[in-house]
């Protein structure tokens, strides 16, 4: 990559570094249950609505991760407030006319639930909502987290899709990031998650921490081709933020540790489904339909959403959660206009690895006309065979400065 075609100096950490303010957008608070019973879905969105479930609990906090969790046992009655919450919401007419096609169950550590409280809760999403036929029900987990009875309970209820923690299978790099477990363990545990039939199996990569090689990096690399994992998500620790972990790693460093997933990776059939995450045929349909403007409603003590335009946060404190779930009639969310969903799938179109196709949202098409053909010249974008902008793998490795530059021009047409 020569100097010339450069375009940014300093890689933006996260894809929250890319979004903008959204104060202006905001229409004021409004009631949830008389909004919810007198607003309807619009088409666009019926079909394609989402759930999250966050669950704070973790039986370890790890070096690496800045979530919104608590180190503690879950609370004995969790899963019944969060049934209460799904009651509550299963009666209001805006959540009768929705359709679910995805939900995930983040945290946190949701398998620090027992293996009933999480049955229990599976069984009362398909009692309060419509799910569609293929629902995908992504579970969130460690691998220690992950027992056999557990497996067994998750693949009766249709449990479809594991999100797995594993980071990295080199027992020096878990030792560093808090992994509780070997590396063998590890890769044990998902081979056995594959082996059992589930249809998409998934794991976290973080690369580039502290003393990592190339080789360490190529050695998890083949065994997430050996095991099959139908999808895994990439994060370097330069883009991780709060966290107790050492940062010694340079930009350089990052951007070739990138290069050798990319390519190797693309070698074996995977390709980007996100800037931070590979697959060969994971559809992780909660986040592709989320990036694309669905609804989600979110359940459970810190989860938070957007359905009808209504932004929902529950409170974190787990006595406040349960307060506002007792007092469900009280609940309040912030509206939020049509224009905020636009940007909001203008931004998910780049964390997709493509240019936002509505590029009405630039008054000045000449501005954009010249920044894109830059982009495409420097080799962050090229078009495919059916016309659309995608980002190469350079393009994916600056995608979150590239959300940044195309959102400073979008709001410099307003």
């Amino acid at each position: 990559m020569s100097e010339e075609k450069v375009m940014f100096k300093e890689r933006l950490k996260t894809h929250h570094s890319a979004m903008a303010e959204a104060s202006q957008y905001a229409r004021g608070p409004r009631e949830v249950v008389s909004f919810l019973n007198t607003t309807k879905p619009s088409p666009q969105v019926k079909d394609k609505a989402t759930i999250y479930i966050h669950v704070p609990f973790c039986s370890k906090i790890c070096t690496f991760c800045n979530m919104r969790r608590t180190l503690q046992k879950p609370k004995d009655n969790y899963h019944e407030l969060l049934l209460e919450e799904m009651k509550a919401y299963s009666q209001l007419e805006y959540i009768k006319d929705l359709t679910f096609e995805a939900i995930y169950f983040g945290g946190g550590t949701p398998t620090t639930l027992e293996v009933e409280a999480l049955r229990s809760i599976l069984r009362g999403l398909k009692i309060y909502f419509n799910l569609s036929e293929d629902v995908e029900i992504t579970i969130e987990t460690t691998v220690t987290e992950l027992s056999e009875e557990k497996l067994q309970m998750f693949k009766e209820e249709g449990v479809n899709r594991f999100s797995i923690g594993v980071q990295t299978f080199n027992d020096k790099g878990r030792i560093q990031m808090g992994r509780i477990g070997s590396g063998q363990i590890a890769y044990e545990k998902l081979k056995q998650v594959k082996e059992m039939g589930f249809k998409t199996v998934s794991m976290d990569l973080i690369y580039n921490y502290k003393d990592q090689t190339k080789e360490d990096l190529e050695e998890d690399l083949e065994k997430i081709i050996e095991l099959g994992l139908e999808g895994f998500s990439m994060y370097s620790l330069i883009n991780m933020k709060e966290t107790s972990i050492e940062q010694a790693q340079t930009l350089e460093k990052d951007g070739l540790f990138f290069n050798i997933i990319a390519n190797k990776m693309k070698d074996a059939g995977y390709d980007f489904l996100e800037l931070t995450k590979m697959v060969t045929t994971d559809a992780y349909k909660y986040v592709m339909n989320r990036h694309a403007g669905a609804d989600t409603l979110p359940l459970g003590a810190g989860a938070g959403g957007s359905v009808g335009g209504l932004m929902l946060m529950n409170d974190i404190k787990l006595d406040a959660y349960e307060e506002n779930i007792h007092n469900f009639e009280e609940r309040k969310g912030m509206l939020f206009s049509e224009a905020y969903r636009e940007i909001a799938i203008f931004k998910g179109s780049i964390q997709k690895a493509q240019l936002p196709e509505n590029i009405n949202l630039y008054q000045d098409h000449k501005v954009y006309e010249a920044c894109l053909k830059e982009l495409i010249e420097k080799e962050y974008v090229y078009t495919d065979a059916q016309g659309c902008h995608r980002l190469t793998s350079k393009g994916v490795f600056w995608g979150n400065n590239i959300s940044r530059l195309l959102d400073d021009l979008r709001k410099k047409s307003i």
